[in-house]
């Protein structure tokens, strides 16, 4: 087996500490590996460090170029659907994001935020929505056409009211009962609004993107609704389940309404793993481990071509919002972070395919929160862009 040091030393690109400098030269012997897949899927293990954006632009920009046009991405499906808006315009106004920054649609009479265990105090609205913008304008400045899809649940719920109704035909009778539909009931819970939603009608020539609004908003007041109060991270589960199904609903709506063959997937690389079966974590994961995370389906079940990019990092902080658990990282000495620290100062990329036995056996990986999980890093990942440092999401 290849020592790690020797690995890296001789096998491993080393790439410029500003990601945005590291030309196509460098990327070279990735385009040699992604023919013949579908799906690329770039897998963050922190979306809370201002690094996250950097690693999508250098791989989505290098993309782009090489044909793929389709970003679909781990973020709600209003936003999705305003951040291509954009993309196809270029109207900023698009870019309010109900998540996070266009708080309008808010119910003035029930608190649709996080509560219990998942409750927040300062969530990083306004550096994730910068970070959110840099990475879409960096898609756009690269003057290719691009597309894009949220393909998970309304963080908070409710923006999609005001997609379905900038989509309904002007002029057509049939507007009006569907508008008094979409009138929010005073008083009616979260799952009473999602059975509201699910009653309404669509009719089958109108733009597909209203049923789909519809749906996705629904199944968000679900999730809210399983999730939002739990009390222990055990009561969490069978939202996450929930959520997890709704991603692949999602995902499959996106390919049909961007008639999309080939995607690049934006995510947490949990939620993008190629084999759950071949991960030992503590803790509650994707799908609660109650279902096979989105990666585990897109590569096992649908058999999709993935070939997966991960991100991981040896030190820094990230500005992630529950006050009860870590910010700085501080990984273990057992952990591949901390082996690669101790070797490099310098942003890599390897392959984990050419150091035959090295990361065919589990190894460990440390990632949000210092928690850390094991695995054939070579059986999940095709290429690892490892970063020395990494820093809190930035306003500005």
């Amino acid at each position: 087996m290849i020592p790690l040091a020797r690995f890296i030393e001789t096998r491993a690109i080393r790439l410029p500490p500003d990601l945005s400098q590291a030309g196509p030269a460098l990327l070279a012997p990735l385009a040699d590996r992604i023919g013949g897949h579908d799906v690329i899927a770039l897998g963050e293990l922190n979306h809370f460090v201002h690094e996250k954006t950097d690693f999508r632009l250098l791989f989505a920009r290098f993309l782009l170029v090489q044909g793929w046009r389709d970003v679909f991405e781990e973020i709600g499906w209003s936003d999705g659907y305003r951040i291509d808006r954009y993309l196809q315009t270029g109207d900023e106004s698009a870019l309010r994001l109900p998540s996070f920054d266009d708080l309008t649609h808010l119910r003035p009479d029930r608190d649709d935020r996080p509560g219990g265990i998942l409750k927040v105090d300062g969530y990083p609205a306004a550096e994730f929505v910068a970070e959110q913008k840099r990475f879409i304008n960096g898609l756009r400045a690269a003057g290719l056409p691009a597309r894009h899809a949220g393909i998970d649940i309304d963080a908070l719920p409710g923006g999609a009211y005001d997609d379905m109704a900038a989509l309904l035909p002007p002029n057509d009778p049939r507007t009006t009962p569907i508008r008094q539909s979409l009138q929010r009931i005073p008083g009616e819970t979260p799952h009473e609004e999602a059975v509201r939603l699910r009653a309404i009608t669509i009719p089958a020539d109108w733009p597909p993107q209203i049923a789909a609004a519809r749906d996705a908003l629904a199944e968000s007041l679900d999730y809210i609704a399983m999730t939002y109060t739990a009390r222990t991270y055990d009561a969490v589960r069978p939202g996450m389940a929930f959520r997890e199904g709704a991603m692949k609903r999602r995902y499959r709506e996106a390919e049909r309404l961007l008639a999309s063959e080939r995607q690049m997937l934006l995510g947490h690389a949990l939620h993008l793993a190629k084999n759950d079966n071949l991960i030992a974590s503590p803790g509650v994961g994707p799908g609660g481990d109650r279902v096979p995370s989105l990666g585990h389906w897109l590569a096992q079940e649908r058999k999709r071509r993935v070939l997966s990019i991960w991100m991981l990092y040896g030190a820094g902080e990230d500005c992630q919002p529950l006050s009860t658990l870590p910010r700085r990282a501080n990984f273990p000495s057992r952990t591949l972070n901390a082996q690669l620290a101790r070797l490099t100062q310098a942003p890599l990329l390897f392959f984990p395919a050419d150091a035959p036995g090295l990361f065919d056996r589990p190894v460990a990986i440390g990632h949000m929160y210092n928690a850390v999980f094991e695995t054939p890093l070579a059986a999940q990942a095709d290429a690892v862009l490892y970063l020395p440092r990494v820093t809190p999401l930035r306003a500005a």
